[in-house]
């Protein structure tokens, strides 16, 4: 089961038209998540990292190349986390927590319960009842994760989930994403401008080159230490070099 390719990119373009001229955002980019990865994507503000997300989750069409899932795990349940929350603004913040669960068939007693524990272990505990009007841009994408998560998705797809939250506030909840996406053997592709939020998650880490896009290099994070705490892990001595190899890779992309 660990050989099993949940997610394949093949030779993904995509060109978009802009003042009447093609302009290449993503060119020829070919990659592989296996089943329970999580495979963080960095690369230039700007390079098409959202695209080739939106291209892997179906959103977007290429020009050229495909896109092909697991069926088996496409039809369990494919979830995407944007950069925004998007919440509905007429439902409560509990009621969009549990909102992917109600659209997969899923919520039963016990995944009540466990929405619950998720809103108090994600700070939001006193909030349950509270429109997404009265809540920061940090706890409305919190609970955009928490939904994405309770949906049980086999499949799951990350826009940056984390950047509206503050420093401390993300270290703790890379360790208990981390954390839930393992337990959940769920596959995970998340785009992130963070090096070390990648070093952190990612079981592979692809760079990409500035626009047009394309793969500069891969990794495999091997940490001696706190690989599965956001803060631990910068204590290994790994960590610190893996940065500046990805840091000139972007810059020199």
């Amino acid at each position: 089961m660990a050989d099993c390719v949940d997610v394949r990119a093949i030779n993904l373009t995509k060109v978009f038209e802009r003042d009447g001229k093609p302009l290449t955002v993503i060119d020829n980019v070919s990659f592989e998540v296996k089943r329970g990865e999580l495979v963080a994507i960095v690369g230039p503000s700007g390079c098409g990292k959202t695209t080739l997300l939106r291209i892997l989750a179906g959103l977007v069409k290429p020009t050229s190349g495909e896109v092909v899932l697991d069926p088996e795990r496409e039809q369990s349940g494919v979830a995407l986390i944007p950069q925004s929350a998007v919440l509905l603004p007429w439902r409560t913040l509990l009621q969009n927590a549990t909102l992917g669960m109600e659209i997969a068939g899923r919520c039963s007693a016990a995944a009540l319960e466990r929405v619950h524990s998720r809103i108090e272990a994600f700070g939001l505990m006193g909030f349950e009842n509270s429109l997404p009007e009265e809540l920061s841009g940090g706890m409305a994408q919190r609970v955009a994760v928490i939904r994405a998560l309770e949906s049980q998705p086999r499949i799951l797809f990350c826009d940056e989930p984390f950047s509206a939250i503050d420093f401390v506030g993300r270290l703790d909840l890379n360790t208990r994403f981390k954390y839930m996406c393992v337990v959940q053997g769920i596959t995970t592709v998340f785009v992130t401008h963070n090096i070390e939020e990648a070093i952190f998650l990612g079981d592979k880490i692809i760079v990409m080159s500035s626009r047009p896009a394309h793969i500069v290099s891969n990794y495999r994070p091997q940490l001696s230490v706190g690989s599965d705490d956001a803060v631990e892990c910068r204590r290994s001595p790994e960590f610190a070099d893996l940065f500046q190899r990805i840091w000139r890779d972007l810059k020199n992309g």
